[in-house]
């Protein structure tokens, strides 16, 4: 099956509803289109009851000296919320569309938003 989509939303200005959760899949991963424009966050949520990691996959074409670079791995405690990024552009883009790719460790007890700052005009 293919990754599941985690939904940007946007921050602005005046506030900005809370939008809904989406649920852990770690059979199929999950991503973010644009998610690595350098201005996304993401939220994750854990009702687990041990610790959990999430990996953001790097840019698969980035290399330093030569080398891979491996994945961001974000620990989350046992019930915390944690907020991680902004992901730099060259370092996480998965495609043109500045994809972001997110593997959380577990399903279903860990769950996400994304936020995108909307830079004022």
């Amino acid at each position: 099956m293919p990754r599941v989509q985690i939904p940007v939303t946007d921050i602005a200005r005046d506030g900005t509803t809370q939008p809904a959760v989406t649920n852990g899949d770690a059979t199929n991963d999950h991503y973010v289109t644009g998610g690595a424009d350098g201005l996304t966050v993401l939220e994750i949520v854990s009702s687990d009851g041990g610790a959990q990691t999430v990996e953001i996959e790097p840019n698969p074409n980035l290399t330093v000296d030569g080398l891979t670079v491996g994945n961001l791995s974000i620990s989350v405690a046992a019930g915390a919320t944690v907020f991680a990024g902004p992901f730099r552009t060259n370092t996480f883009k998965q495609d043109a569309d500045n994809t972001l790719w997110v593997n959380p460790s577990v399903s279903s007890t860990l769950d996400f938003r994304a936020y995108r700052i909307t830079l004022p005009q």
